[in-house]
C-alpha cells in the first residue's frame, strides 16, 4: 500500500479500518477482518475523520423497517439519490429481514432536502417502517409498552428463547415484560392449553397451534400482548414432511389474535434470527396500530 499511496496514515492499521489522505484527497478502507458494518465504518471512522479535515458538521439519519425487501428499498434509495444529487450518503444494510438505512449530510444540506427525502422513504416503505431513528426492534417494542401502559408474555417453540431474550436486553424491561416460555410437544397443551385435537389432527407447525399458544397466554390474565411462534428451523424437515424455513407467529391483544405465516430461507440460524425480527415486528406493529 505504501508503494501505491504516500500519503499519511491518520487512523486506524492495516489489520482493521483506517483513513489515509494526502493533498486533499481522502481515502477510506475497511478490512474485511475487522468485524465491522458499512454502516457503523461511516459512523466511526468516516464520519469523524471529515468532521476533523474540513471543520464541517455532519448529520446522519436513520430509518429502520421490516420485511421491506432489497428491491423496494433499492428502488427507494433511486429515487431518493435523483432528488438530493450527491448532497446526501445513503447507506443501506439488509439483513435477516430487517432493512437499515442511514443517510448522511452536511450542515450545509436545506433541511428542507433532507425532510423530503425522509419523506419519500418512509412513505415508500409504509407500515414496514418501525423507526426514525437508531433505535433497535427491541427497544422500540419496550418503549411502546411502557408509553401504553401494558405487560407481553411470550411463548417460543422453533425460536427457542430468542425474542424472551431480545427483549430483557433492554433496560427497563422488566416493567413490561411478564414471562416468556419455550414449549415443545406436550408442554403446549400443559402450560398453554393448546388443544390435543389441534397437535394430532394439524401439527405442532400450524397456523390453529400459533393461534392457540398467544390465546392461552392471554387467558391467563397476566398479559396484555402475546407473542408466539412455531416453525421448523431445519436444517432438515421432521416427519411431517413439512418445508423447512416454515414458520407462524402469533401476536394476540385482547381483542383478538393475529396469526401470520412466513417461509424463511437460509442456514437454521438465518431463519430463527429472522423469525425473531419479525416477532418482535409484529408485536411493535399491532400494538401501536391498536
Amino acid at each position: 500500500l505504501s508503494e501505491l499511496f504516500d500519503g499519511e496514515f491518520v487512523q486506524g492499521t492495516l489489520s482493521g479500518a483506517g483513513a489515509f489522505r494526502e493533498d486533499g484527497f481522502s481515502l477510506f478502507l475497511l478490512a474485511a477482518e475487522s468485524g465491522e458494518s458499512g454502516t457503523e465504518y461511516v459512523k466511526n471512522v468516516c464520519i469523524p475523520f471529515l468532521t476533523r479535515k474540513y471543520g464541517t458538521r455532519f448529520d446522519r439519519m436513520t430509518l429502520r423497517a421490516v420485511g421491506a425487501g432489497e428491491t423496494t428499498v433499492k428502488r427507494l434509495l433511486g429515487e431518493a439519490a435523483r432528488m438530493s444529487g450527491d448532497k446526501l450518503t445513503y447507506n443501506y444494510k439488509g439483513k435477516l429481514g430487517e432493512d437499515v438505512v442511514e443517510i448522511v449530510y452536511d450542515s450545509s444540506v436545506p433541511k428542507m432536502l433532507t425532510d423530503d427525502v425522509l419523506r419519500l422513504l418512509a412513505e415508500g416503505l409504509g407500515d414496514a417502517v418501525y423507526a426514525l431513528d437508531d433505535t433497535p426492534l427491541e427497544g422500540r417494542l419496550v418503549q411502546l409498552l411502557k408509553l401504553r401502559g401494558k405487560k407481553i408474555s411470550v411463548a417460543e417453540s422453533f425460536t427457542g428463547g430468542g425474542i424472551g431474550k431480545r427483549i430483557v436486553s433492554v433496560p427497563g424491561a422488566s416493567e413490561v415484560y411478564f414471562e416468556g416460555v419455550n414449549t415443545y410437544e406436550r408442554a403446549k397443551i400443559k402450560r398453554l392449553g393448546v388443544s390435543e385435537y389441534t397437535l394430532r389432527t394439524l401439527g405442532a407447525v400450524s397456523d390453529e397451534t400459533a393461534y392457540e399458544m398467544a390465546a392461552g397466554l392471554l387467558a391467563s390474565g397476566d398479559c396484555d400482548v402475546s407473542v408466539a411462534t412455531t416453525g421448523l428451523a431445519g436444517p432438515k424437515s421432521d416427519r411431517t414432511e413439512l418445508p423447512v424455513g416454515l414458520c407462524y407467529i402469533a401476536v394476540g391483544l385482547k381483542e383478538k389474535v393475529f396469526v401470520y405465516r412466513y417461509k424463511f430461507e437460509g442456514t437454521r440460524e438465518e431463519i430463527t434470527e429472522t423469525a425473531i425480527n419479525y416477532a418482535l415486528f409484529l408485536a411493535y406493529r399491532q400494538l401501536k396500530n391498536t
